[in-house]
C-alpha cells in the first residue's frame, strides 16, 4: 500500500523551474533513497512534502496523496535544539505540539530513549552543546519520532560525519525500519547502496533514473548514474 504518492511535481521559484515532473511513491514500511549531488533537487522535494516550501514556489502537480503523518531529521541537527533550554523542557515541548497535554510525556520519552539508545536520565538535563555530533543526530532522531511518524524523512543525515558516527546513524535507522517508511536523501552512493530498498536518482531537478538498489548499481541506465556507480565501486574495490 502506498503511503506516499506524487505524480508529476513541478516546483518553480523567481521564475527558474526548479522540480521538473517530479513523481515518487513511497509504500508500507519501505525505504526509498532519493540520490543527487547537491542543487538537484533532493532537499526541494523534502519542503514540498513537508508543506514548508516558500510563499513564493508555484507548485502543481497531477496527484498527491499524503495517507499518514510525516517527520524529519536533517544534517544539522545541532540547530533543531536551543543550545539555552535543557533538552528536557524542549522535548515536552515538543511532545505537547504533537498531542496537546503533556500526559504520557515520561513514557514517551523512555520508549523513545531506548529506541536510540540514549540515556534519559542523563540527557534530559543537558543542554545540546554538551552532546557528541552522534548524540545530537540521536536526539534529533528522537524528536521526529515523538509524533509517530509512519514516515521519517532522513536528509544528508551522515554528511560530515566521521565513519564511526555515521555507522552509529545508519545502524539506529536500521532498526526504525520495518516499523516506519523511510525517505533516505543523500549524495553518498555507496551509503545509499547499503541501507534503501528502491533509489531515485536526481539531476538538475528531474528524476532520471529510477530502480530496485540491486538493479540500478548492478544495470544503471543513464550516463550520470554509471558515472556515480563507477565512482562508488572505485570506492570498495
Amino acid at each position: 500500500m502506498e503511503e506516499l504518492k506524487i505524480k508529476n511535481l513541478n516546483v518553480t521559484i523567481d521564475g527558474e523551474h526548479l522540480l521538473k515532473d517530479i513523481s515518487i511513491s513511497v509504500g508500507k514500511n519501505e525505504v526509498i533513497g532519493i540520490l543527487g549531488e547537491s542543487g538537484s533537487g533532493k532537499t526541494l522535494t523534502t519542503k514540498f512534502i513537508l508543506n514548508i516550501l516558500p510563499e513564493k514556489a508555484i507548485v502543481t502537480y497531477d496527484e498527491y496523496v499524503k495517507k499518514v503523518s510525516v517527520g524529519a531529521i536533517f544534517q544539522n541537527a545541532f540547530i533543531v535544539f536551543n543550545p539555552t533550554v535543557r533538552l528536557g523542557r524542549q522535548l515536552k515541548h515538543l511532545y505537547k505540539s504533537h498531542y496537546n497535554t503533556i500526559d504520557g510525556f515520561d513514557a514517551k520519552i523512555s520508549e523513545i530513549f531506548k529506541k536510540v539508545g540514549l540515556d534519559k536520565k542523563d540527557f534530559l538535563k543537558k543542554y545540546s552543546f554538551e552532546c557528541s555530533g552522534g548524540e545530537r543526530q540521536r536526539l534529533a532522531i528522537a524528536g521526529a519520532l515523538i509524533g509517530d511518524p509512519s514516515i521519517l524523512i532522513a536528509d544528508e543525515v551522515t554528511t560530515a560525519l566521521d565513519t564511526d558516527t555515521k555507522n552509529e546513524v545508519l545502524s539506529l535507522l536500521n532498526k526504525i525500519r520495518g516499523k516506519t517508511s523511510i525517505i533516505y536523501i543523500s549524495h553518498e552512493v555507496n551509503t545509499m547502496r547499503n541501507f534503501v530498498d528502491r533509489i531515485y536518482v536526481m539531476y538538475k531537478g528531474e528524476i532520471i533514473e529510477k530502480n530496485t538498489t540491486k538493479e540500478l548499481f548492478e544495470n544503471p541506465k543513464q550516463e550520470y548514474t554509471k558515472r556515480l556507480v563507477e565512482l562508488a565501486n572505485k570506492y570498495i574495490d
